[in-house]
Formats: C-alpha cells, sequence, structure tokens
C-alpha cells in the first residue's frame, strides 16, 4: 500500500468519532429545542382556561353585584311608593282639590280610602262661612258632610276633588263616585264653589259652571225661583256644566245662558263628557235614586242630578 493510501486510510479512520459526535450533539441540540418548544405550547395552553376562568369569574361576580344593585334600587323604589302612598291617605282629607296624582302614589286595593265624608271642620267651615254657607233655619252645618274624593279629570289624569253634601246622602256619593271612578269616567274639576265667590251666590254659581266645574252645596234660590234650591241641602250636583247645559224649551226653541256650552245643546252629536240616558253617569245615578234634570219637561238641566 503506498503512502498516500495509508495516510488517507488513518485520517479517515480518526475522523469517525468526531462524526459520531456531531451527530450526538446535533441529537442533543434538536431533543433541547423540541422539549422547550414543547414547553412553551404546554404553558400557553395551560395559561388560557386559567385566563378564561378568571374572566368568568368576573363577569359571574360583576353580574351578581349588579343584580344585588338592582333588587337594592327595587326595593328602595317599593318603599318609597309605599311611603308616599301612606302620605297621601294620612292626609287625605287636607290634600287640595285639584292635585294631580301618579298612579303609583295610589293604592288600588284599597280605593275606599279615596272617597271619604267628614263632619265640617273649623278650616272648611271659615272657607265657605258667609259664602256658599250662611247662617239659616233651614240647613245647619250638622246637616252637611265634607267630602273628599278621587276622580279621572279630562286629560284622564287622576285628580283629587272636593264636595259638601247633605249628610243623609254621604254613603249613596260615596258610591256613587266610587262607581264612576272604577268607570274611568271623566269629570273636569270638583271644587268647592267658594273658590269663584263674587259676593252673590246665583252669580257665583254662573262663575263656576262657566269654569265647567262640577259642585254640590250652595245655598242660594232655585234657578228663575224664589224657592230654595236643591242644592243648598247638598241634595242636587250639576256634572261637568259646559257640556250639560241647563236649556230652556219654554218659548218652543232652546235658550241657554253660557256661551261656553254652544257645541252641547244638540245633544245628539256624540261629544265626549255628554250626558244622556246611554251614558254611565246618568245610569249610576239613577241606581242610587237620584232624578235626572234631562228628563223635565220645559226644562232641561242635564247637568242635575237630585235626591
Amino acid at each position: 500500500m503506498s503512502d498516500i493510501n495509508r495516510r488517507k486510510k488513518k485520517t479517515k479512520q480518526k475522523a469517525d468519532p468526531f462524526i459520531i459526535m456531531a451527530y450526538g450533539l446535533g441529537a442533543v441540540i434538536v431533543l433541547v429545542c423540541a422539549i422547550i418548544i414543547i414547553a412553551i405550547l404546554v404553558k400557553e395552553n395551560n395559561a388560557e382556561p386559567v385566563q378564561e376562568l378568571v374572566s368568568i369569574d368576573f363577569e359571574s361576580e360583576a353580574e351578581d353585584v349588579s343584580e344585588n344593585t338592582k333588587e337594592i334600587s327595587e326595593e328602595l323604589e317599593q318603599s318609597e311608593r309605599e311611603s308616599e302612598i301612606a302620605s297621601v291617605i294620612a292626609n287625605w282629607e287636607s290634600i287640595p282639590a285639584g292635585t294631580v296624582l301618579e298612579a303609583e302614589d295610589i293604592d288600588w286595593n284599597n280605593l275606599s280610602q279615596y272617597f271619604m265624608a267628614y263632619e265640617i271642620s273649623d278650616e272648611v267651615y271659615h272657607y265657605i262661612n258667609d259664602k256658599s254657607y250662611r247662617e239659616n233655619e233651614n240647613v245647619s252645618l250638622a246637616d252637611l258632610r265634607y267630602m273628599k274624593l278621587l276622580h279621572y279629570n279630562f286629560d284622564h289624569e287622576l285628580q283629587v276633588g272636593e264636595l259638601i253634601v247633605s249628610a243623609e246622602l254621604q254613603e249613596d256619593y260615596i258610591g256613587i263616585f266610587t262607581e264612576l271612578f272604577a268607570a274611568e269616567y271623566e269629570i273636569q274639576s270638583m271644587y268647592l264653589p267658594d273658590r269663584y265667590w263674587t259676593g252673590d251666590p246665583t252669580d257665583t254659581d254662573t262663575a263656576s259652571i262657566d269654569d265647567n266645574n262640577t259642585s254640590c252645596f250652595l245655598y242660594r234660590p232655585a234657578t228663575g225661583s224664589s224657592k230654595l234650591s236643591m242644592h243648598s241641602y247638598g241634595r242636587a250636583i250639576d256634572i261637568n256644566p259646559q257640556q250639560n247645559p241647563y236649556v230652556s224649551y219654554r218659548t218652543g226653541e232652546p235658550v241657554w245662558e253660557h256661551e261656553n256650552a254652544n257645541d252641547y245643546i244638540d245633544r245628539t252629536t256624540g261629544l265626549p263628557h255628554v250626558i244622556t240616558e246611554e251614558d254611565i253617569c246618568y245610569q249610576i245615578f239613577v241606581k242610587y235614586g237620584f232624578e235626572w234634570g234631562g228628563e223635565w219637561t220645559n226644562i232641561k238641566d242635564y247637568q242635575h242630578f237630585e235626591k
């Protein structure tokens, strides 16, 4: 064998261990890289569920807090409503007529609390004395009752009304207006006629009618007569007088005083708040034994009910 060949063979034999080491080192490097990659993947995969769990727990907690806050808010609102309802009931007699109440301030399960009759108090007496009421031999304060009640106005709002009525008929009036309210019957306003006092009872009645005010007691003579009106005893009431005017047919043609009633002389128009025999207002008053002025002969007092 030549020297050259021997040197090549020796060189080849010596290179073999280095090749093996190189391969081994490469394998180790590959293995380490694989382990690192796997570790990273495992870490990322493990982190996602944890993150999701934390997120879910946080959202759940937020929902619980929101729900609790909502419940507390609702409880506070309910408490405020109950407080307002209690306040209205406790002060019912003194709440001014014309006051508009919200539906949530009404105890709908106990509506009788909003239809009450009271003996004439000192405050009411001082308000009506020498106006709608004056000392006389026919009617005493003991014969009268002050009523505070609830009704729907023409905007269909819940409004406080007041009347002075005959003590003998107080239960009838309470029943009538409770039923009218249940039927959601609309009455524009119910103030004592003293609100319109002019110094003369007849002129005061005219002023009250011009404002379409529903009223009951007013110590005065009957229209066109020297005799006392049934209003003087609290035994007559005028309902929505603009839509239900006093009309005379003595001459054969209708004659009326109040211009605000011009559109309501014809009783067949079907306009709102016109009382006819088909109207629930007529039906309820008649049910309680009241007579309707719209059934009189030469005079038609469509606003008027008496007993």
